[in-house]
């Protein structure tokens, strides 16, 4: 299996999108109603900063952050310019946690936790993730799969290690 890339979902942010349309509404309310019409560019000037802010803002937590699925692990990295990068390997994996609100649910959105064995909390934490509960599959699906290689490959050494033994006796 090739290596998986997900970035957090657009659809996770329904609270921009809200944010947007009542600031329309209000800008759109109140330059008709209140505002003689010098004021009205200013007001739908102030209106399309906002939305560039909030565009650009949802762009950046979006791109910032990538979790990748790899056969034999799995890195979170954050940053644009300057990146944080976290790995943990399959066999090493002790918790998969997905996480999501009743709106998150709704959206299919979450996030999700990974923690390794030999530390306290969770090292990986992508938030509005897409398909949450089939990301957990996925890593679970090549946690699996790692774990029977190692567990062959194992075996194969012991085999190979009686046969050097029998053949010194």
């Amino acid at each position: 299996m090739n290596e998986q890339k997900f970035k957090p979902a657009w659809r996770s942010y329904y609270r921009h999108f809200f944010v947007m349309v009542a600031c329309f509404v209000a800008v759109l309310v109140i330059s008709i109603k209140w505002l003689p019409d010098g004021f009205q560019k200013w007001l739908w000037l102030l209106f399309l900063t906002a939305v560039a802010y909030i565009a650009c803002n949802m762009a950046y937590k979006r791109n910032s952050v990538l979790l990748i699925v790899r056969p034999d692990g799995i890195a979170l990295e954050r940053g644009i310019i300057g990146r944080q990068s976290i790995e943990i390997s399959m066999r090493n994996i002790r918790t998969i946690q997905v996480n999501q609100s009743v709106m998150q649910r709704i959206l299919n959105v979450g996030a999700v936790c990974v923690a390794s064995s030999g530390t306290e909390g969770y090292e990986i934490s992508a938030l509005n993730m897409p398909s949450p509960h089939e990301i957990r599959q996925v890593i679970q699906i090549n946690e699996r799969s790692a774990s029977k290689e190692a567990k062959n490959a194992k075996e194969k050494e012991e085999e190979h290690e009686k046969g050097e033994n029998k053949a010194l006796t």
